[in-house]
């Protein structure tokens, strides 16, 4: 980046810093469903009508009920049959992630463009987090969740560079932004969200390849391991400290080839 570059980089992080930036709010979907899933008297009756009061959130859902990855024979004929299948836990993570990509709307091509990318990564990313789950015995959900919220702080940084004309919109240039800022600014957005600590933390650790913790694997040794796999650097060790501790001792490159069929079956669940 020029000096130019980095002095906006560096009034764009502190402008969020100071609460001077909008920071966007947990989308309206998400958070009716999420009160209503933390509500111990909420029936799968009421949680249906809720959902399909939001047409397009009901059509997103319903295209789980006749996919392989559902488990259970028969096909789900209705919104209830779905949920009973999905779980509370699955169910938040799908509302969640579905309002996400409808909260980032620009008139600019080019950021626009930048937004669909990186969320198209973040995808990639909660798929690998999901498969990478499963052999490590943390829970699937909140590790799904927490490789799709990873890269979350570009939204608003996106939303604000609107604000900043001067600013270069090459796509290398607004992807290194977001790279270099995306940590920080996800952190401040997850904790104004009051999501759980070990999701914030993903985000605030993201891109540290080197991180070393005493103790057992946490949610942020896998995010990381997931964001690895998808990276194409060159200066990557060939095995992370969180592979370690995850106890997947072998180099990215065998891990991205083991894990490739069951990255196609998350993706499908999370397209």
């Amino acid at each position: 980046m020029s000096l130019s570059v980095n002095a906006v980089r560096f009034a764009l992080l502190t402008r969020f810093l100071k609460g001077q930036a909008k920071v966007p709010q947990m989308p309206e979907a998400a958070l009716r469903i999420r009160r209503l899933l933390e509500d111990p008297r909420t029936s799968l009756e009421q949680l249906a009508r809720v959902i399909n009061s939001d047409p397009p959130l009901a059509a997103y859902l319903m295209q789980f009920a006749e996919s392989p990855l559902l488990r259970g024979g028969r096909p789900c004929v209705s919104m209830r049959d779905l949920l009973a299948r999905l779980g509370t836990r699955q169910l938040n993570d799908l509302v969640l992630g579905f309002s996400l990509r409808h909260l980032f709307s620009s008139p600019e091509s080019a950021l626009q463009k930048a937004f669909t990318l990186r969320w198209r990564r973040a995808r990639e990313r909660a798929a690998y987090c999901a498969a990478l789950a499963q052999r490590s015995g943390l829970m699937l959900d909140e590790a799904m969740l927490a490789g799709l919220l990873q890269d979350i702080g570009s939204l608003p940084l996106l939303a604000e560079i609107e604000h900043w004309p001067d600013f270069p919109r090459e796509v290398a240039t607004l992807d290194e932004l977001c790279e270099e800022l995306s940590g920080d600014i996800g952190a401040l957005v997850l904790t104004r969200w009051q999501l759980p600590t070990a999701i914030i933390d993903c985000a605030r650790q993201r891109g540290k390849w080197q991180r070393e913790h005493s103790g057992s694997a946490d949610l942020a040794d896998l995010v990381l391991v997931a964001s690895a796999l998808q990276a194409a650097e060159s200066d990557l060790p060939e095995i992370l400290p969180a592979q370690l501790q995850l106890g997947l001792d072998m180099p990215l490159t065998a891990l991205r080839d083991e894990l490739r069929q069951e990255l196609q079956l998350w993706l499908r669940l999370l397209a």
